[in-house]
């Protein structure tokens, strides 16, 4: 099924009818249009029993909820997102704007507490702060938008500012990992160390460099 009709083309798919908009209108123009549209073939779409979804221009998640709103007052359906996720912006902000889960300091956001030994195997990958109450082994994974923290020894791969925060920090009793990587910086600490941790060790970004220290309160 293909109906067009000015700006406004219904394009049925063998899992979706898609509602195809026109880019180059205004969007109260094309709102217009969708709804004469809509009413001319609202017999033959109240009959659609599978998924209705737009494409052919980014939408505002306000413009988006106008168009559903329409599709469910004309014709009873419920409209979803397109598939293409570009064609949708994912917030009403500009670019820039901080979204949930991007951290810019070490001291705000979610924390997830996972309790006990993270095994060889074992992803722990979470928009927040992660802390590990046990030991992280060889071969497991922690990735964060936000701060690790682990209270025991840190063996194995850690991505802490995982969305691109320099500021975050990771802390473990004794820090061994694989691999430590704080946003895009990555370092591999030496493969022995000389000495047991004898408090617990912090590893932090300065002028693009990883430095791993003890952890000393008050400085």
């Amino acid at each position: 099924m293909n109906m067009e009709s000015g700006n406004i083309t219904f394009k049925g798919m063998k899992d979706a009818l898609i509602i195809m908009l026109n880019e180059n209108q205004s969007f109260d123009e094309m709102l217009e249009d969708l709804s004469k549209k809509l009413e001319t073939s609202a017999n033959f779409l109240k009959g659609v029993n599978y998924p209705v979804k737009v494409k052919g221009r980014k939408l505002s998640i306000e413009e988006f909820n106008l168009i559903a709103q329409k599709v469910k007052d004309v014709v009873g359906l419920e409209l979803t997102y397109t598939e293409d996720k570009s064609e949708l912006e994912k917030a009403n902000k500009p670019a820039e704007t901080p979204v949930r889960g991007h951290f810019y300091g070490i001291d705000e956001g979610m924390t997830k507490f996972h309790r006990g030994t993270l095994r060889s195997g074992q992803l722990i990958k979470y928009h927040g702060n992660v802390v590990v109450i046990g030991d992280a082994n060889p071969g497991s994974e922690i990735v964060a938008s936000g701060n690790i923290v682990v209270l025991g020894t840190l063996r194995g791969i850690v991505h802490a500012g995982a969305t691109g925060n320099k500021e975050a920090v990771v802390v473990a009793f004794n820090l061994q990992p694989t691999q430590l990587r704080i946003a895009d910086v990555i370092t591999r600490p030496p493969e022995e160390k000389i000495s047991k941790a004898i408090m617990p060790e912090i590893a932090f970004v300065k002028d693009n460099i990883v430095y791993i220290e003890y952890y000393l309160p008050n400085k």
